[in-house]
């Protein structure tokens, strides 16, 4: 009896253990991404909505789901012809990162996060989707303070991989990685 009273308490306690370590994300932002190399940009603000997930204590994994629109204004030289581009996006993106809580009481969380982020392109306009890679990859890193139930995040996602194809915009080939600067203001409970 006493063996079964004890499985019953480490049941119920583990598992209220593991449920206070799982909170949930849903969140809302502003971006303002830019081109990296290879042609002239100019930032461009837009949007990023979805939630994540955070897992563990004091060092946790966040995945999560977004979906956005990233872009820049585009001015390319080749043999002394300008080309213009608008270069806007809508992307489903999958976050897989690491936080780590640095300040951590009820009242305030001061957090910091890093990891990859995958961006899938949903939708280009202005420029063809055959241009545009289909999987953009980044590093994500920040900071992000929770007070309460609010959470604000500010994280820099740096371009990995190019945002165009081989052929690139009327088939010239830019070489360019969209980085993007990202504020968001959210839930987490």
């Amino acid at each position: 009896m006493r063996k079964y009273i004890l499985l019953t308490l480490w049941v119920v306690f583990g598992v209220e253990t593991i449920e206070a370590q799982v909170k949930v994300n849903p969140n809302v932002g502003v971006t303002f991404s830019k081109l990296s190399d290879g042609a002239s940009t100019k930032i461009r603000s837009s949007y990023v909505v979805g939630v994540d997930v955070r897992i563990g204590g004091t060092l946790n994994f966040i995945p999560g789901l977004y979906f956005g629109n990233v872009g820049t204004d585009i001015d390319y030289n080749k043999n002394s012809v300008t080309y213009q581009f608008d270069n806007s996006i809508n992307t489903l993106q999958l976050r897989t990162l690491l936080g780590l809580n640095i300040v951590n009481t009820k009242v305030l969380r001061i957090r910091a996060i890093a990891g990859p982020t995958l961006h899938w392109t949903v939708k280009s306009f202005d420029i063809e989707q055959k241009n545009i890679n289909t999987a953009i990859a980044f590093l994500n890193f920040g900071a992000g303070v929770d007070l309460g139930i609010l959470t604000l995040d500010l994280r820099y996602e740096y371009g990995l991989t190019n945002v165009f194809d081989e052929s690139g915009p009327e088939n010239i080939k830019i070489d360019a990685k969209n980085n993007i600067l990202i504020f968001s203001v959210g839930l987490v409970f």
